[in-house]
């Protein structure tokens, strides 16, 4: 979908994401679902703790528009269950939460319970977005996309929060959540306080969430996941540890996760 990528970093069922990461950048990761009427799925979803903007597409069965709207939808940090109204296409740009604030004014915390609109001082930029979105052109609609957020961001002044979150983000959850605030020059406390108003969650809630879910998409690279050695890769102590980890944020062990998610997995994971 991105004019520079053709392959998904990972696809499962109609959902295909592509890696935009970078340094200093707001837009992480492109992602496009597209629901026909006669193919309804659902999706269970890892957890993530990053907003995405999206344009929200509802068409007939011939195709054509009946609505589109452009709005934040939130993080699920829990994951749960997706189920896509049939005829929807959803063309988006998950939102890298640290960077939020610096370049867009938006705080991540705010976006983390519901589908909000986006604020009318940023609307502008994504006009064209909307108008290619509801012309049936989701490539255009999704360059469109990013070149509103480049319009529309200013440029970022990171500190020692952003450049922790970072970190975070960028190693999966593997640099253990006590080790954040050293490496980032701030206190602990400082860090846990700054993390809940900034982006709704702490540090070590982030770090879990962020490491369970990198685990998952390796393991859907393969038919037999090797568990333990996937854990350790992850930084859990052991195969033990990523059980009670994953009950504890998703209610089902990794196996069983494995097994509901498997169905619409296919394994582009890098």
């Amino acid at each position: 979908m991105p004019h520079h990528q053709t392959a998904p970093v990972h696809q499962t069922g109609s959902y295909r994401a592509w890696d935009m990461s970078g340094p200093d950048q707001i837009a992480d990761l492109a992602w496009y679902c597209r629901v026909e009427h006669d193919q309804p799925e659902v999706h269970r979803l890892l957890p993530f703790c990053e907003p995405s903007l999206v344009i929200r597409r509802r068409f007939d069965r011939e195709g054509r528009t009946l609505d589109c709207r452009l709005l934040i939808s939130p993080a699920m940090p829990d994951g749960g269950q997706y189920a896509p109204d049939p005829g929807e296409e959803q063309i988006a740009v998950r939102l890298a939460p640290e960077m939020m604030e610096a370049t867009l004014g938006l705080r991540a915390g705010e976006y983390s319970d519901r589908d909000r609109d986006l604020p009318r001082r940023l609307q502008l930029a994504f006009d064209s977005a909307i108008t290619e979105a509801a012309n049936g052109e989701p490539s255009n609609a999704m360059r469109a996309l990013l070149r509103g957020i480049e319009r529309a961001a200013a440029a970022p002044t990171a500190d020692c929060v952003t450049h922790a979150a970072r970190m975070m983000r960028q190693s999966s959850g593997r640099i253990p959540a006590r080790n954040l605030a050293e490496a980032s020059g701030v206190s602990s406390r400082h860090l846990r306080r700054e993390f809940a108003e900034r982006f709704g969650f702490s540090p070590r809630a982030l770090t879990r969430r962020l490491r369970l879910a990198s685990a998952m998409l390796e393991a859907e690279q393969y038919d037999r996941p090797e568990w333990a050695g996937i854990a350790a890769g992850h930084g859990f102590s052991d195969q033990a540890h990523m059980i009670r980890e994953c009950r504890a944020i998703m209610g089902e062990s990794p196996g069983e996760l494995f097994r509901l998610r498997r169905p619409l997995a296919v394994s582009f994971n890098t």
